[in-house]
């Protein structure tokens, strides 16, 4: 085995070895232009004091990695760019202005509702396919590659937090606390699916009623293929209250794109 590593090591050594200098320096990390005596690490901009680093700025080449891998982490490549407007001309403008007001932050004296609410009106039957997902990824993204925090939770991550609070299993019980910390302390909260999820719905209710309680005042999106009736009927009064207070609740038309997009054209 000794051998078999030597030999793996000199060949890599050797294929270095090969490599043009331009190539290396292409492939080394680029460094930020700092005066003498200050350099960058762990994503900061250091200066010697006597001896002791004292950190006085952020990277910004390691904030701006940060962003991208955060964007990267949102499901699927939806952007704003790539939504077909005439689909809901309306909830597309919404969540613009939703994502755009939470990008600049309240302390920039950012204008707009602080909630977003796609939810199905009573006069249509359904409101699946038409584009409540894509609008809501869109958001997400925009929001990571800004460098704000938000946390995307789908139906399925909803259902193993509010499942595995319940469990005696330390790990699984764990991995749910440290989700519902992240999304307590979130800049921005996205709740995708409503109502999908496989849990109780009074279980349910009751968490996310304490969760939004604790994110009072802080940035909030949801979508869901149930009218407000249907929530209120499932989750009951004191959840949709604090769902819908202040939002912006855009009306949807409900065409599904999936199967009727060429006659919505």
């Amino acid at each position: 085995m000794p051998r078999e590593i030597g030999g793996v090591l000199a060949q890599l050594e050797r294929r270095f070895a090969s490599l043009p200098a331009e190539e290396l320096a292409a492939r080394e990390r680029p460094r930020c232009a700092l005066p003498r005596g200050q350099h960058c690490s762990s994503g900061w901009h250091w200066r010697e004091d006597a001896g002791q680093g004292t950190a006085f700025a952020r990277c910004g080449r390691a904030t701006a990695a940060r962003a991208a891998a955060a964007a990267a982490e949102i499901p699927g490549a939806q952007t704003f760019e790539s939504f077909e407007q005439l689909r809901e001309n309306e909830a597309f403008q919404a969540a613009r202005r939703w994502a755009g007001s939470s990008v600049a932050g309240a302390s920039a004296g950012a204008k707009g509702r602080r909630t977003l609410a796609l939810v199905r009106p009573d006069a249509i039957a359904e409101s699946s396919g038409c584009g409540k997902t894509h609008l809501l990824r869109a958001a997400a993204r925009t929001l990571a590659r800004a460098g704000r925090w938000v946390e995307y939770v789908t139906a399925p991550d909803l259902t193993r937090t509010v499942r595995g609070r319940a469990l005696y299993d330390g790990t699984e019980r764990g991995a749910a606390e440290i989700a519902v910390a992240k999304w307590r302390r979130s800049e921005a909260l996205i709740l995708d699916d409503l109502g999908q999820e496989e849990t109780a719905a009074p279980i349910t209710a009751a968490f996310l009623v304490g969760l939004l309680d604790e994110r009072e005042g802080e940035r909030l999106a949801f979508a869901t293929n149930a009218s407000e009736r249907e929530l209120s009927l499932r989750y009951g009064v004191p959840l949709v209250s604090r769902l819908l207070a202040g939002a912006e609740v855009p009306a949807l038309r409900g065409i599904d794109f999936r199967r009727h997009w060429k006659e919505a054209v």
